[in-house]
């Protein structure tokens, strides 16, 4: 696979207390940090090499990188619309593909239902869609989550009344365990065609397989950009030296607010609109891989910071005087995008008005990065420790190596709380109410 050229780094300069005071992490402090975080490297490297971590392997996946964009060209062919059916980390990741890297090329509409039983969204879906020119992309790895499996359970009715049993084999793609479950039993019953979910990572760790990257290459994204954007963070990772390794400091950084700063919150603020649905993917992955009630040798340690999912300059609106006076509880980081896509400069109608003359030829995109750089600097101003990650530009490369960068970071923050940053048990007793509730064989409300 061809070397991703695509530039993204990490500023945490307000993150210090040189610049925001006794919130900040003391600057002295940092050589400690940094052997404290290669340490950390060491382990996760090491868990690299037992095959521990499969988010790790993703790069070296080329056979399913190969079966899934294949299996999109034949989709992309024989259909106008993919219905994705998810939750959670079966879904997320393809939604923030999409809404970052949009294809004008592509002939294949992707629709999103599933993440919530909502009957009013699955009614609106069903006017809006033509099931004859339909494929269903169902993705659960065991076939037992709820959401999406009656949702797909309703439109697997719909799509055979409308094609018949021989039209539906070709109009469902099952993302599913290779072996076993709920799911690959429908699917070898049925003759769908599959695509596997890997058994060694995680749904929230899993959008850079094909459970994001089918629907992903479906609308038109480039999907061998997006694992070569995350393999290209994934060995700086291995190499840099750690005073210039971004995932490791920002673990290290968010883990210190956390242990001896009380700050229980982390904000991700993207200044694209195209990088809102990105935010999204982050709040879940942080906030289900950090927040733990026990640690791995027992002990109940409560610990995790909530995950906000904020959008610059939105939200400069509603969130930052929150940020900026309310309680020291949170840190900020910004992702910043150096050269936007497309952009435009305000015209200047009325030269005597001095409330917008000034504005007049400024470029929309230096009044983002203005607004940017005044609301970091506000932060720190007002002891507000914040960070920034700019990318020179959202292309599939630097989409695919934001996601590799706060997986690393997250599996450097599970390592420094000594958590199990890979499973939920926190999810599963209200799996075992609703099943009580909804009267499934063998549960009861205790």
């Amino acid at each position: 696979m061809a070397a991703a050229k695509f530039s993204l780094d990490y500023d945490y300069s307000l993150m210090l207390g040189a610049s925001v005071g006794g919130a900040g992490f003391p600057d002295g402090e940092l050589p400690a940090l940094q052997v404290m975080l290669g340490e950390v490297r060491r382990r996760l490297l090491g868990f690299e090499e037992d095959h521990a971590l499969g988010f790790m392997t993703i790069p070296e996946r080329d056979d399913e990188l190969r079966a899934t964009a294949a299996l999109a060209r034949d989709v992309s062919r024989k259909a106008k619309t993919l219905v994705v059916v998810g939750i959670g980390g079966s879904d997320l990741g393809a939604r923030a593909f999409l809404a970052a890297l949009p294809s004008e090329k592509s002939r294949l509409t992707v629709r999103f239902i599933g993440a919530n039983t909502d009957p009013e969204e699955i009614d609106r879906l069903l006017r809006e869609i033509k099931l004859k020119e339909t494929v269903v992309n169902i993705i659960s790895k065991s076939g037992d989550t709820v959401e999406p499996m009656a949702t797909f359970l309703l439109l697997r009715d719909k799509l055979r009344r409308a094609t018949g049993a021989t039209g539906l084999k070709e109009r469902v793609v099952a993302t599913t365990d290779a072996e076993r479950g709920t799911l690959r039993q429908m699917a070898d019953r049925e003759g769908w065609r599959t695509l596997p979910v890997p058994r060694d990572i995680g749904g929230r760790f899993s959008a850079l397989t094909p459970v994001g990257l089918f629907p992903a290459a479906c609308g038109g994204a480039d999907i061998r950009g997006l694992v070569a954007g995350a393999g290209a963070v994934l060995d700086d990772f291995r190499r840099a030296p750690v005073n210039r390794c971004g995932p490791l400091l920002f673990a290290g950084f968010e883990h210190d607010g956390f242990v001896r700063r009380n700050r229980r919150l982390t904000v991700l603020m993207p200044y694209a609109e195209s990088l809102r649905q990105f935010a999204f993917w982050f709040r879940q992955l942080w906030g289900e891989s950090l927040g733990k009630r026990r640690d791995r040798r027992g002990r109940e340690v409560h610990v995790g910071l909530t995950p906000v999912a904020a959008l610059g300059a939105t939200d400069q609106h509603s969130q930052i005087q929150l940020y900026n006076e309310g309680p020291r509880d949170k840190s900020v980081t910004f992702i910043e995008v150096e050269k936007f896509r497309a952009d435009f400069a305000v015209p200047n109608p009325y030269p005597k008005v001095e409330g917008t003359a000034y504005l007049a030829g400024k470029k929309f995109s230096q009044i983002i990065h203005a607004e940017r750089q005044a609301t970091a600097l506000a932060l720190a101003q007002a002891g507000r420790p914040n960070g920034t990650i700019r990318i020179d530009a959202i292309t599939p490369q630097s989409v695919g190596g934001l996601m590799m960068f706060f997986m690393l970071a997250t599996a450097a923050a599970g390592e420094l709380f000594d958590i199990n940053a890979y499973d939920q048990p926190g999810v599963e007793q209200g799996k075992k109410n609703m099943y009580a509730l909804l009267g499934r064989k063998g549960y009861s409300l205790e």
